[in-house]
């Protein structure tokens, strides 16, 4: 699902917001509750993918914490969806989700940027199939800039992979 672009867009105004306080200066705080809603082209994360319309709508909270030494956010989004696949053959679905994303950063050692998020989503078919998906990824960014992405694992209806 799209929804990690809206945590990411969340993130960055958070990060504009919040900017490094003195050592020894009192921590920044920032908390703001969201609504998302949007309908775009999609790819259903299993196999085989399925091409088609996802239609989302969810509210969140994001908090970020900025104390000199190190920064920290989380974000909680939770809603529903539905998928209309362009194969009208297709079973059309929808559901509930929770997405988890946090950011950990240490200033001392801009090395150690990290973020995580974790994805659940409670698939309900047409035909009455339930299909939890699970999805959890991380970005790591090092002190020269490089950047690495892993998919750290996909698991549709039980079966997991990496």
């Amino acid at each position: 699902m799209r929804i990690h672009r809206v945590i990411a867009a969340l993130a960055g105004a958070a990060g504009l917001l919040l900017t490094a306080s003195p050592a020894g200066a009192e921590a920044a705080h920032f908390t703001d509750h969201y609504t998302v809603g949007f309908s775009e082209p999609s790819l259903t994360p299993c196999d085989p993918p399925l091409s088609g319309i996802l239609t989302v709508q969810g509210n969140g909270v994001v908090t970020a914490t900025d104390t000199g030494r190190t920064f920290m956010l989380s974000d909680n989004l939770h809603g529903v969806f539905t998928f209309d696949p362009d194969d009208p053959a297709a079973a059309s679905s929808s559901g509930h989700f929770v997405v988890q994303h946090r950011e950990n950063v240490n200033y001392a050692q801009l090395k150690d940027l990290r973020v995580t998020d974790t994805q659940h989503t409670a698939v309900h078919l047409e035909d009455g199939t339930n299909l939890p998906i699970q999805i959890r990824s991380t970005i790591l960014i090092s002190a020269d800039g490089t950047v690495e992405v892993k998919v750290d694992s996909v698991s549709c209806g039980g079966q997991g992979g990496a």
